[in-house]
């Protein structure tokens, strides 16, 4: 039920990664000033979704029967297999990065003074984030059934 709902999860973390990047794209393309309610909780909330996945995610591993091939020293076996590496190791950091990248770029959007720079903030940092999200997924095991 945690994989299903791990894997579901992500169509939801695609789409607003994909809207977020849309609407602070066109808003520096517009030179428009930042505005609270739209912007700033766009980006909260695509936060809150990733952070909602990576927890999911987090349960799913540690409840994974690759979690218990670690715990008895199978993790030489998994680094030859590259299905096994992708999801036993691959997969969980790059999330994990993207998910610190999301993290600092929300943070850095905070604390700029212009509206230009929290754009770019967000921009940067989210972009570089859904970029490590869409080369990571193992796109073999999607659509979760």
């Amino acid at each position: 039920m945690i994989k299903f709902l791990h894997g579901s999860w992500a169509y939801m973390l695609v789409l607003m990664y994909f809207v977020t990047l849309i609407v602070y794209i066109r808003a520096i393309i517009n030179n428009k000033v930042f505005n609270f309610t739209r912007e700033f909780r766009l980006a909260g909330f695509t936060l809150i979704v990733f952070s909602i996945q990576v927890l999911l995610g987090i349960i799913t591993w540690f409840a994974s029967n690759y979690f218990e091939g670690v715990r008895h020293g199978q993790m030489g076996v998994y680094m030859k297999n590259a299905t096994d590496r992708l999801l036993v190791l691959e997969h969980p950091v790059m999330m994990f990065a993207a998910w610190l990248l999301t993290y600092y770029g929300y943070k850095r959007m905070k604390n700029a003074v212009s509206s230009q720079k929290k754009y770019m903030a967000v921009i940067l940092s989210y972009g570089l984030a859904f970029l490590l999200i869409l080369i990571r997924i193992p796109w073999h095991h999607w659509p979760v059934k």
